[in-house]
């Protein structure tokens, strides 16, 4: 993972491992990596990047393609109260979305 403080981007790379139990039940014929997965992953890339978690609420998330397990790019991009975020893999945005702080 980089961050870049100039332009407030943490850019990086996001693993969700094909073995994981969670495919068992989501979905067994058709593994789709869960929107709560997805999010938990860019909350964790926040505190990795060392940015406070505390007080963030999704205030909006599109999920545009199924993503299967597998390695996507990600980017977080600060904004004025909040984060924009992005996944994406081979060019494709495959989920997006702005999580704010504030109540």
């Amino acid at each position: 993972m980089k961050e870049d403080p100039k332009e407030s981007v943490i850019e990086g790379n996001f693993h969700f491992p094909s073995d994981d139990p969670i495919y068992e039940i989501h979905f067994p014929q058709h593994p789709v990596v869960p929107g709560s997965l997805i999010v938990h992953a860019f909350l964790r890339a926040l505190e990795e990047g060392g940015l406070p978690i505390d007080g963030l609420y999704i205030e909006k998330f599109s999920f545009r393609e199924f993503l299967s397990p597998g390695t996507y790019q990600f980017k977080i991009e600060r904004r004025v109260g909040g984060m924009e975020c992005r996944i994406i893999k081979d060019g494709k945005k495959f989920a997006a979305g702005t999580l704010k702080y504030g109540a």
